[in-house]
């Protein structure tokens, strides 16, 4: 195992390394949803009950919740095993040392307690072991938050693999939000892009990119140091739910921002939904990104390869530059995919398809995946077409649903742009959001277009 990389701060320091003693956590009464019990499809069995002092394989103790997801929770862990004396080994996804002896220091990581369901989690720790080795020397790589340790403990119910990271302050969606309008501002958005595509390019997978999964590191060690000095005097607050597990409540507000945090830079996380693609013309077919952020590609059922993370990317600067999302139409009412009407508003802003892209969709939707997939409802679904419906064209290449394609112009989308800065970033744009994914262009050559030369 690869040993923990090193955090340290005054307060903390310790050479006896023996668990803390935590305040005793307090029980809130409450008969609203709390944290992961809000996730769709929530099976509190699945979860493993980690409780706040807790410690796990003889080595991390659990010290404040900081996140959950639909199958995992997220702690900062100290770790209190023999004390690290290598400097050297921080990476920039990792927070600062800043203790001036490096004997007197604390070590905490970011441990991610997945649920006990194999398959999910042993698939998200390969594609990890996949990335750290195959791209070691790229200059992406430290862009990449990939896990430091793993093992594993067992649960009521099962094992429950453990991964442990480096600390992040907070995802992207909320860093945005320190700015006016929630949006990040124009210079800085270049440099955000340019560090993303560095990522991307290091990339071997599809890694389902969306701005969860962009997060910020924290500016300074005693940003954490602060926040763990206050919370570890403060009892954490659960609930019992209906089985009797203790839910408890989730704490990652980190206060605001220190001078230093010009320094901060993306990076990419969270690789438990991403797919593995072997070589440069490797192919995925099972269906991949969020409703939002979903390639035509992959609604029309074609395999798909890493450009379908370029075209997240590409609609993704509206989330970053205008605070809103580019397509609109992507969902009904009730949240679901409607797909007639985002491939019609695709129409709008991009024109329409070229036609040999149109007539192969006739038979790609119809591609057999590996295996079907459960779609919402309890329903069984083995191509795209039975999953998103179809077909979308007639035998001229005609839209069948023309009465949705809205009035739209991609110009017209950027309103908060001046319009310099406007022409540039749609001429940037263009050439990640093409219906044909083979004339999308690649992370590396985007890296070289005009609009990323920062003056």
């Amino acid at each position: 195992m690869r040993r923990l990389r090193h955090i340290a701060w005054r307060t903390f320091s310790s050479h006896h390394k023996q668990p803390f003693t935590l305040p005793p956590p307090k029980l809130i009464s409450t008969s609203h949803l709390l944290d992961e019990e809000r996730v769709p499809w929530y099976e509190e069995n699945r979860f493993y009950p980690a409780k706040p002092g807790e410690v796990l394989a003889e080595r991390f103790q659990i010290l404040v919740k900081i996140g959950y997801g639909s199958s995992s929770t997220t702690w900062l862990a100290r770790d209190i095993r023999k004390m690290y004396v290598t400097f050297t080994i921080l990476s920039l996804a990792c927070v600062l040392k800043i203790t001036s002896d490096f004997n007197d220091g604390e070590f905490v990581a970011a441990l991610k307690i997945n649920n006990c369901e194999g398959a999910v989690s042993e698939r998200e720790l390969e594609i990890e072991e996949h990335i750290a080795k195959s791209g070691s020397s790229h200059g992406g790589r430290a862009l990449l938050r990939t896990h430091l340790e793993y093992f594993e403990v067992e649960g009521p119910r099962g094992k429950h693999l453990c991964l442990a990271y480096p600390p992040m302050r907070e995802p992207l969606w909320r860093f945005q939000r320190r700015f006016e309008d929630s949006v990040i501002p124009f210079p800085l958005l270049k440099v955000y892009l340019l560090v993303l595509l560095k990522a991307l390019d290091c990339l071997h997978t599809a890694c389902d990119l969306k701005l969860e999964h962009i997060m910020m590191p924290f500016e300074d060690g005693e940003v954490l140091s602060g926040f763990l000095n206050q919370r570890l005097e403060q009892p954490a607050e659960y609930k019992i739910d209906a089985v009797g597990r203790h839910v408890f409540r989730h704490d990652s507000d980190f206060g605001d921002l220190r001078r230093s945090w010009m320094s901060m830079t993306p990076h990419i996380v969270d690789f438990g939904s991403s797919l593995q693609l072997h070589g440069e013309t490797g192919r995925g077919l099972f269906p991949i990104q969020p409703n939002h952020y979903r390639a035509p590609e992959v609604t029309l059922g074609f395999p798909w390869n890493r450009s379908a993370d370029i075209w997240s990317l590409g609609t993704l600067i509206w989330d970053m530059a205008q605070n809103t999302e580019l397509f609109q139409q992507a969902q009904d009412s009730n949240g679901n995919y409607d797909s007639k009407a985002h491939l019609a508003e695709m129409i709008a802003l991009l024109g329409p398809p070229p036609p040999g892209f149109i007539e192969a969709s006739h038979s790609t939707l119809l591609l057999k995946w590996p295996q079907k997939i459960k779609i919402y409802g309890g329903e069984l679904c083995e191509n795209a077409m039975e999953m998103f419906g179809g077909p979308f064209f007639d035998d001229d290449g005609k839209f069948l649903h023309e009465h949705l394609i809205p009035d739209r112009k991609i110009e017209d989308t950027l309103p908060l742009l001046e319009e310099k800065d406007r022409t540039e970033l749609l001429s940037f744009a263009k050439k990640m959001l093409t219906w044909d994914p083979e004339k999308r262009a690649t992370a590396r050559e985007l890296l070289e277009h005009p609009f990323l030369k920062l003056e």
